[in-house]
Protein backbone atom coordinates (compact mmCIF):
# COMPACT_ATOMS: atom_id res chain seq x y z
CA UNK A 1 0.00 0.00 0.00
CA UNK A 2 2.89 2.35 0.83
CA UNK A 3 4.24 1.86 -2.72
CA UNK A 4 0.90 2.88 -4.22
CA UNK A 5 0.81 6.06 -2.13
CA UNK A 6 4.35 6.95 -3.17
CA UNK A 7 3.49 6.31 -6.83
CA UNK A 8 0.42 8.54 -6.63
CA UNK A 9 2.46 11.34 -5.03
CA UNK A 10 5.20 10.94 -7.66
CA UNK A 11 2.65 11.13 -10.50
CA UNK A 12 0.99 14.22 -9.04
CA UNK A 13 4.31 15.97 -8.50
CA UNK A 14 5.37 15.10 -12.07
CA UNK A 15 2.14 16.56 -13.45
CA UNK A 16 2.60 19.67 -11.34
CA UNK A 17 6.16 20.22 -12.55
CA UNK A 18 5.13 19.57 -16.15
CA UNK A 19 2.44 22.23 -15.88
CA UNK A 20 4.84 24.64 -14.20
CA UNK A 21 7.56 24.35 -16.81
CA UNK A 22 5.38 25.24 -19.81
CA UNK A 23 7.40 28.40 -20.33
CA UNK A 24 6.01 31.46 -22.03
CA UNK A 25 7.35 32.37 -25.46
CA UNK A 26 6.71 36.07 -24.92
CA UNK A 27 9.90 38.04 -24.45
CA UNK A 28 10.53 41.21 -22.53
CA UNK A 29 9.76 44.53 -24.17
CA UNK A 30 12.77 46.48 -25.37
CA UNK A 31 13.40 50.14 -26.18
CA UNK A 32 10.22 51.43 -24.57
CA UNK A 33 10.07 54.34 -22.13
CA UNK A 34 6.69 53.35 -20.66
CA UNK A 35 4.22 50.47 -20.69
CA UNK A 36 0.51 51.19 -20.62
CA UNK A 37 -2.28 48.69 -19.88
CA UNK A 38 -5.87 49.58 -20.69
CA UNK A 39 -9.14 48.52 -22.27
CA UNK A 40 -11.30 50.04 -24.98
CA UNK A 41 -14.38 49.10 -22.98
CA UNK A 42 -13.13 50.57 -19.68
CA UNK A 43 -14.86 53.91 -18.96
CA UNK A 44 -11.97 55.11 -16.78
CA UNK A 45 -9.52 54.21 -19.57
CA UNK A 46 -11.67 56.08 -22.09
CA UNK A 47 -11.73 59.10 -19.80
CA UNK A 48 -7.95 58.99 -19.48
CA UNK A 49 -7.54 58.74 -23.27
CA UNK A 50 -9.81 61.78 -23.68
CA UNK A 51 -7.50 63.92 -21.53
CA UNK A 52 -4.79 63.56 -24.20
CA UNK A 53 -1.99 62.95 -21.70
CA UNK A 54 -0.89 59.71 -23.37
CA UNK A 55 -0.71 61.47 -26.73
CA UNK A 56 1.25 64.21 -24.97
CA UNK A 57 3.93 61.71 -23.98
CA UNK A 58 4.18 60.49 -27.56
CA UNK A 59 4.44 64.06 -28.86
CA UNK A 60 7.23 64.73 -26.38
CA UNK A 61 9.23 61.91 -27.96
CA UNK A 62 8.61 59.13 -25.44
CA UNK A 63 8.07 55.62 -26.79
CA UNK A 64 5.02 54.04 -25.17
CA UNK A 65 3.96 50.43 -25.58
CA UNK A 66 0.20 49.99 -25.22
CA UNK A 67 -1.46 46.72 -24.29
CA UNK A 68 -5.23 46.85 -24.79
CA UNK A 69 -7.18 43.82 -23.61
CA UNK A 70 -9.43 43.68 -26.68
CA UNK A 71 -6.56 43.72 -29.19
CA UNK A 72 -4.92 40.47 -28.06
CA UNK A 73 -6.28 39.21 -24.76
CA UNK A 74 -3.79 36.36 -24.28
CA UNK A 75 -0.85 38.70 -24.85
CA UNK A 76 -2.46 41.35 -22.65
CA UNK A 77 -3.10 38.89 -19.82
CA UNK A 78 0.42 37.47 -19.99
CA UNK A 79 2.20 40.82 -19.97
CA UNK A 80 -0.22 42.28 -17.43
CA UNK A 81 0.68 39.46 -15.01
CA UNK A 82 4.41 39.67 -15.73
CA UNK A 83 4.67 43.40 -15.08
CA UNK A 84 2.45 43.17 -11.99
CA UNK A 85 4.73 40.50 -10.52
CA UNK A 86 7.89 42.39 -11.50
CA UNK A 87 6.75 45.63 -9.87
CA UNK A 88 5.11 43.79 -6.95
CA UNK A 89 1.74 45.41 -7.52
CA UNK A 90 -0.72 44.44 -4.73
CA UNK A 91 -3.38 42.08 -6.12
CA UNK A 92 -6.23 44.33 -5.01
CA UNK A 93 -4.71 47.28 -6.92
CA UNK A 94 -3.80 45.41 -10.09
CA UNK A 95 -6.34 47.18 -12.32
CA UNK A 96 -6.47 49.13 -15.57
CA UNK A 97 -5.60 51.78 -16.52
CA UNK A 98 -2.00 51.33 -15.40
CA UNK A 99 1.20 53.03 -16.52
CA UNK A 100 4.68 51.64 -15.81
CA UNK A 101 7.60 54.06 -15.98
CA UNK A 102 11.14 53.45 -14.76
CA UNK A 103 10.97 51.49 -11.54
CA UNK A 104 7.50 52.62 -10.51
CA UNK A 105 3.89 52.60 -11.71
CA UNK A 106 0.74 54.72 -11.62
CA UNK A 107 -2.77 53.30 -11.33
CA UNK A 108 -6.02 55.01 -12.30
CA UNK A 109 -6.90 58.08 -14.31
CA UNK A 110 -6.12 60.70 -11.65
CA UNK A 111 -2.72 59.25 -10.72
CA UNK A 112 -1.61 58.81 -14.35
CA UNK A 113 -2.90 62.20 -15.48
CA UNK A 114 -1.31 64.03 -12.56
CA UNK A 115 2.03 62.22 -13.03
CA UNK A 116 2.21 63.24 -16.71
CA UNK A 117 0.90 66.81 -16.33
CA UNK A 118 3.26 67.51 -13.43
CA UNK A 119 6.22 66.10 -15.36
CA UNK A 120 6.87 63.43 -12.71
CA UNK A 121 6.44 60.56 -15.18
CA UNK A 122 8.73 62.25 -17.72
CA UNK A 123 11.41 62.85 -15.10
CA UNK A 124 11.33 59.18 -14.08
CA UNK A 125 11.60 58.06 -17.71
CA UNK A 126 14.57 60.39 -18.24
CA UNK A 127 16.41 58.99 -15.22
CA UNK A 128 15.34 55.34 -15.06
CA UNK A 129 14.72 52.49 -17.47
CA UNK A 130 11.88 50.01 -17.27
CA UNK A 131 12.45 46.85 -15.26
CA UNK A 132 12.70 43.68 -17.31
CA UNK A 133 9.46 41.75 -16.72
CA UNK A 134 9.84 38.48 -14.89
CA UNK A 135 9.42 35.28 -16.87
CA UNK A 136 6.32 33.38 -15.76
CA UNK A 137 6.64 29.63 -16.10
CA UNK A 138 2.89 29.10 -15.76
CA UNK A 139 -0.10 31.42 -15.16
CA UNK A 140 1.10 33.99 -12.60
CA UNK A 141 3.92 31.80 -11.25
CA UNK A 142 7.63 32.62 -11.38
CA UNK A 143 10.44 30.14 -10.80
CA UNK A 144 10.92 31.62 -7.32
CA UNK A 145 7.22 31.03 -6.64
CA UNK A 146 7.62 27.45 -7.78
CA UNK A 147 10.42 26.85 -5.29
CA UNK A 148 8.47 28.41 -2.42
CA UNK A 149 5.19 26.66 -3.27
CA UNK A 150 6.86 23.27 -3.72
CA UNK A 151 9.01 23.69 -0.62
CA UNK A 152 6.16 24.88 1.62
CA UNK A 153 3.84 22.12 0.38
CA UNK A 154 6.47 19.48 1.06
CA UNK A 155 7.69 20.90 4.37
CA UNK A 156 4.39 21.94 5.94
CA UNK A 157 2.57 18.95 4.42
CA UNK A 158 5.01 16.52 6.02
CA UNK A 159 4.90 18.48 9.27
CA UNK A 160 1.12 18.23 9.31
CA UNK A 161 1.35 14.54 8.41
CA UNK A 162 2.80 13.82 11.85
CA UNK A 163 0.51 16.15 13.73
CA UNK A 164 -0.06 14.66 17.21
CA UNK A 165 -3.69 15.82 17.33
CA UNK A 166 -4.72 13.96 14.16
CA UNK A 167 -2.72 10.87 15.11
CA UNK A 168 -4.20 10.82 18.62
CA UNK A 169 -7.74 10.92 17.25
CA UNK A 170 -7.04 8.10 14.81
CA UNK A 171 -5.46 5.96 17.52
CA UNK A 172 -8.51 6.49 19.69
CA UNK A 173 -10.76 5.46 16.81
CA UNK A 174 -8.67 2.35 16.15
CA UNK A 175 -8.73 1.40 19.83
CA UNK A 176 -12.47 0.74 19.52
CA UNK A 177 -12.06 -1.36 16.37
CA UNK A 178 -9.06 -3.65 16.80
CA UNK A 179 -10.94 -6.18 18.94
CA UNK A 180 -13.74 -6.62 16.40
CA UNK A 181 -14.04 -9.85 14.36
CA UNK A 182 -15.16 -8.37 11.04
CA UNK A 183 -11.66 -7.46 9.77
CA UNK A 184 -12.83 -6.56 6.24
CA UNK A 185 -15.63 -4.42 7.63
CA UNK A 186 -13.19 -2.67 9.97
CA UNK A 187 -10.90 -1.90 7.04
CA UNK A 188 -13.75 -0.27 5.10
CA UNK A 189 -14.80 1.67 8.19
CA UNK A 190 -11.27 3.04 8.59
CA UNK A 191 -11.21 3.91 4.90
CA UNK A 192 -14.49 5.85 5.30
CA UNK A 193 -13.06 7.66 8.33
CA UNK A 194 -9.83 8.68 6.54
CA UNK A 195 -11.70 9.61 3.36
CA UNK A 196 -13.87 11.92 5.45
CA UNK A 197 -10.78 13.56 6.95
CA UNK A 198 -9.36 14.04 3.43
CA UNK A 199 -12.59 15.50 2.00
CA UNK A 200 -13.15 17.76 5.02
CA UNK A 201 -9.62 19.13 4.91
CA UNK A 202 -9.88 19.73 1.17
CA UNK A 203 -13.13 21.66 1.65
CA UNK A 204 -11.62 23.61 4.54
CA UNK A 205 -8.68 24.45 2.29
CA UNK A 206 -10.98 25.82 -0.38
CA UNK A 207 -12.87 27.83 2.24
CA UNK A 208 -9.62 29.21 3.67
CA UNK A 209 -8.39 30.19 0.21
CA UNK A 210 -11.62 32.09 -0.48
CA UNK A 211 -11.51 33.82 2.89
CA UNK A 212 -7.85 34.81 2.58
CA UNK A 213 -8.38 36.04 -0.99
CA UNK A 214 -11.04 38.41 0.36
CA UNK A 215 -8.44 39.73 2.82
CA UNK A 216 -5.92 40.63 0.10
CA UNK A 217 -6.44 44.40 0.57
CA UNK A 218 -5.50 43.92 4.24
CA UNK A 219 -2.83 41.26 3.78
CA UNK A 220 -0.14 43.17 5.68
CA UNK A 221 -2.40 43.21 8.73
CA UNK A 222 -3.12 39.52 8.21
CA UNK A 223 0.59 38.76 7.79
CA UNK A 224 1.32 40.57 11.04
CA UNK A 225 -1.24 38.36 12.78
CA UNK A 226 0.34 35.27 11.16
CA UNK A 227 3.76 36.39 12.44
CA UNK A 228 2.49 36.75 16.01
CA UNK A 229 0.62 33.43 15.87
CA UNK A 230 3.58 31.60 14.31
CA UNK A 231 5.93 32.93 16.99
CA UNK A 232 3.43 31.99 19.70
CA UNK A 233 2.95 28.47 18.32
CA UNK A 234 6.72 28.09 17.92
CA UNK A 235 7.30 28.99 21.56
CA UNK A 236 4.40 26.78 22.67
CA UNK A 237 5.78 23.80 20.75
CA UNK A 238 9.25 24.38 22.15
CA UNK A 239 7.85 24.32 25.69
CA UNK A 240 5.96 21.13 24.76
CA UNK A 241 9.24 19.72 23.43
CA UNK A 242 10.84 20.32 26.83
CA UNK A 243 7.88 18.67 28.60
CA UNK A 244 7.87 15.67 26.23
CA UNK A 245 11.61 15.25 26.63
CA UNK A 246 11.12 15.03 30.40
CA UNK A 247 8.18 12.66 29.73
CA UNK A 248 5.81 15.07 31.46
CA UNK A 249 3.05 14.51 28.90
CA UNK A 250 0.41 16.01 31.17
CA UNK A 251 2.10 19.42 30.85
CA UNK A 252 1.82 19.56 27.04
CA UNK A 253 -0.26 22.61 26.10
CA UNK A 254 -0.61 22.56 22.30
CA UNK A 255 -3.23 19.85 22.05
CA UNK A 256 -6.99 19.47 21.99
CA UNK A 257 -8.87 20.33 25.21
CA UNK A 258 -9.76 17.27 27.26
CA UNK A 259 -13.53 17.88 26.84
CA UNK A 260 -13.20 17.24 23.11
CA UNK A 261 -11.43 13.95 23.77
CA UNK A 262 -14.20 12.93 26.18
CA UNK A 263 -16.96 13.84 23.70
CA UNK A 264 -15.22 12.13 20.78
CA UNK A 265 -14.48 9.02 22.86
CA UNK A 266 -18.16 8.74 23.75
CA UNK A 267 -19.22 9.05 20.09
CA UNK A 268 -16.67 6.45 18.97
CA UNK A 269 -17.63 4.09 21.79
CA UNK A 270 -21.30 4.21 20.86
CA UNK A 271 -20.39 3.66 17.23
CA UNK A 272 -18.21 0.61 17.93
CA UNK A 273 -21.13 -1.17 19.60
CA UNK A 274 -23.07 -1.12 16.31
CA UNK A 275 -20.34 -2.58 14.10
CA UNK A 276 -21.23 -6.24 14.60
CA UNK A 277 -24.77 -5.58 13.38
CA UNK A 278 -23.57 -5.60 9.76
CA UNK A 279 -25.71 -2.59 8.86
CA UNK A 280 -24.27 -0.75 5.84
CA UNK A 281 -25.03 2.58 7.51
CA UNK A 282 -21.97 2.08 9.69
CA UNK A 283 -19.80 3.27 6.78
CA UNK A 284 -21.80 6.48 6.50
CA UNK A 285 -21.55 6.91 10.26
CA UNK A 286 -17.79 6.35 10.12
CA UNK A 287 -17.56 9.02 7.41
CA UNK A 288 -19.56 11.46 9.55
CA UNK A 289 -17.35 10.73 12.57
CA UNK A 290 -14.26 11.39 10.44
CA UNK A 291 -15.69 14.72 9.25
CA UNK A 292 -16.63 15.65 12.82
CA UNK A 293 -13.16 14.77 14.11
CA UNK A 294 -11.46 16.72 11.31
CA UNK A 295 -13.45 19.85 12.19
CA UNK A 296 -12.99 19.46 15.95
CA UNK A 297 -9.24 18.87 15.71
CA UNK A 298 -8.68 21.64 13.14
CA UNK A 299 -7.70 24.36 15.69
CA UNK A 300 -4.82 22.06 16.67
CA UNK A 301 -3.98 20.18 13.47
CA UNK A 302 -4.80 23.09 11.14
CA UNK A 303 -2.13 25.49 12.37
CA UNK A 304 0.38 24.59 9.66
CA UNK A 305 -2.48 24.28 7.17
CA UNK A 306 -3.54 27.93 7.65
CA UNK A 307 0.06 29.14 7.26
CA UNK A 308 0.48 27.05 4.09
CA UNK A 309 -2.78 28.31 2.58
CA UNK A 310 -1.75 31.93 3.20
CA UNK A 311 1.57 31.31 1.42
CA UNK A 312 -0.12 29.75 -1.62
CA UNK A 313 -2.88 32.37 -1.89
CA UNK A 314 -0.24 35.08 -1.74
CA UNK A 315 1.71 33.46 -4.59
CA UNK A 316 -1.01 32.50 -7.06
CA UNK A 317 -4.65 33.14 -7.87
CA UNK A 318 -4.80 30.21 -10.31
CA UNK A 319 -7.73 27.97 -9.34
CA UNK A 320 -6.49 24.68 -10.83
CA UNK A 321 -2.97 25.17 -9.52
CA UNK A 322 -4.18 25.77 -5.98
CA UNK A 323 -6.38 22.67 -6.11
CA UNK A 324 -3.46 20.50 -7.28
CA UNK A 325 -1.25 21.79 -4.48
CA UNK A 326 -4.09 21.39 -1.99
CA UNK A 327 -4.67 17.79 -3.11
CA UNK A 328 -0.98 16.97 -2.61
CA UNK A 329 -0.89 18.70 0.78
CA UNK A 330 -3.96 16.86 2.11
CA UNK A 331 -2.60 13.60 0.68
CA UNK A 332 0.54 14.15 2.75
CA UNK A 333 -1.66 14.82 5.76
CA UNK A 334 -3.65 11.56 5.56
CA UNK A 335 -0.79 9.29 4.39
CA UNK A 336 0.40 8.48 7.96
CA UNK A 337 -3.22 7.82 8.96
CA UNK A 338 -3.43 5.16 6.23
CA UNK A 339 -0.10 3.60 7.26
CA UNK A 340 -0.97 3.58 10.96
CA UNK A 341 -4.38 2.04 10.20
CA UNK A 342 -2.81 -0.91 8.37
CA UNK A 343 -0.20 -1.40 11.09
CA UNK A 344 -2.79 -1.17 13.86
CA UNK A 345 -5.26 -3.55 12.20
CA UNK A 346 -2.58 -6.07 11.28
CA UNK A 347 -1.13 -6.06 14.79
CA UNK A 348 -4.63 -6.13 16.33
CA UNK A 349 -3.28 -3.67 18.88
CA UNK A 350 -2.52 0.04 18.80
CA UNK A 351 -0.26 0.03 21.87
CA UNK A 352 2.88 -0.45 19.79
CA UNK A 353 1.96 2.39 17.44
CA UNK A 354 0.89 4.62 20.32
CA UNK A 355 4.13 4.03 22.20
CA UNK A 356 6.16 4.64 19.06
CA UNK A 357 4.52 8.05 18.56
CA UNK A 358 4.70 9.00 22.24
CA UNK A 359 8.42 8.24 22.50
CA UNK A 360 9.06 10.51 19.52
CA UNK A 361 6.68 13.27 20.55
CA UNK A 362 9.61 15.45 21.60
CA UNK A 363 11.08 15.29 18.07
CA UNK A 364 7.69 16.11 16.53
CA UNK A 365 7.24 19.09 18.85
CA UNK A 366 10.76 20.36 18.18
CA UNK A 367 10.23 20.15 14.41
CA UNK A 368 6.94 22.05 14.81
CA UNK A 369 8.73 24.74 16.79
CA UNK A 370 11.51 25.14 14.20
CA UNK A 371 9.18 25.22 11.19
CA UNK A 372 6.75 27.71 12.74
CA UNK A 373 9.73 29.90 13.59
CA UNK A 374 10.67 29.63 9.90
CA UNK A 375 7.12 30.68 8.91
CA UNK A 376 7.40 33.74 11.17
CA UNK A 377 10.80 34.67 9.69
CA UNK A 378 9.40 34.22 6.16
CA UNK A 379 6.61 36.73 6.78
CA UNK A 380 8.82 39.14 8.74
CA UNK A 381 11.19 39.27 5.77
CA UNK A 382 8.30 39.58 3.31
CA UNK A 383 6.42 42.33 5.15
CA UNK A 384 9.19 44.44 6.64
CA UNK A 385 12.04 43.90 4.20
CA UNK A 386 10.01 43.34 1.05
CA UNK A 387 11.81 40.27 -0.17
CA UNK A 388 10.87 36.71 -1.13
Amino acid sequence: MNKYILRIIAILVSILFFVFFVSTKIKADESYDAIYFGSHGCLVCQSLENTGVLVQLTNEGYNIKKYMSEDDYELFEEMFSRYARTYQVPKDQNLVPMLYVGETYFIGKEAIQQAIESGEAQKIMDEETLLDPLELIYADITFNDLMILSGSTLLLGLLDAFNPCALAMLLMFLSFLTDKKRSKTILYICFSYILAVFVTYFILGRFLATALSALLPYMKVFYSIIILLALFISILNFLDFMSARKQKYGEIKNQLPNKFFVLTRKIMSNFSEKIESGNKMIYVTAFLIGAFVAIVEFPCSGQAFVAWTAIVVDRTTHFLLFNILLFIYVLFFVAPLIIITFIGLRAKSINTVSNFIRTRLDIIKLMNSIIFLGVAIYYIYKVFIGGI
